[in-house]
């Protein structure tokens, strides 16, 4: 049996597992975030620079982070008022 290079070079210690514990709440990266809010990066960092997305956690220097529950519930302020007033 003929194996292929990349398989070669693999051991049990490179090898990535499946992911086992999956955060209700997770932190989403920017993009992740603007995709959340069906938006383009550009669009959603002027959110940010705007005040209408809640401000980012950084887990380290240059790397933001936003939670779900967050996001979401900014996206819904947004939206309530134009709920209410179609009313």
């Amino acid at each position: 049996m003929m194996r292929s290079p990349s398989s070669a070079a693999e051991t049990p210690a490179t090898r990535r597992r499946a992911a086992t514990y999956i955060p209700d709440d997770p932190l989403l990266t920017a993009r992740e975030a603007a995709a959340e809010r069906r938006q383009a990066l550009s669009t959603f960092w002027r959110d940010v620079k705007r005040g209408l997305v809640p401000p980012a956690i950084y887990v380290s220097p240059r790397c933001p982070r936003w939670r779900r529950s967050e996001i979401r519930a900014a996206l819904e302020a947004c939206r309530a008022p134009q709920r209410q007033g179609a009313a």
